[in-house]
C-alpha cells in the first residue's frame, strides 16, 4: 500500500489581527488504519465471522486529517 506523506510548513501570517489566531488545515483521503482503506471489517463471532462496515471510516476507506494551529504570543 502507498504511504500519503504531506509536509506543513509553519509560518505565521503577515495579518494575524485579521485573519485570527487560529487557522485550519485539511490533508485528505488517507487510508482508515482501522480497515485499511477497504471500509470494512470482519468480526469474530461465536456464530462466525460477521462483515460490518468500518465504524471509524463510515465505510468509505478514507480519513480526512484536520489540523488546527493556534498562534500566540511567545513567553519571554
Amino acid at each position: 500500500m502507498s504511504v500519503k506523506n504531506d509536509i506543513i510548513k509553519v509560518t505565521p501570517p503577515a495579518f494575524i489581527e485579521v485573519c485570527g489566531m487560529k487557522e485550519t488545515i485539511t490533508s485528505t483521503d488517507h487510508p482508515c488504519g482501522r480497515c485499511d482503506g477497504s471500509g470494512i471489517f470482519r468480526e469474530d463471532q461465536p456464530h462466525g465471522i460477521v462483515i460490518k462496515e468500518c465504524p471509524v471510516c463510515n465505510g468509505s476507506g478514507k480519513l480526512d486529517a484536520v489540523i488546527t494551529i493556534e498562534w500566540k504570543p511567545s513567553k519571554q
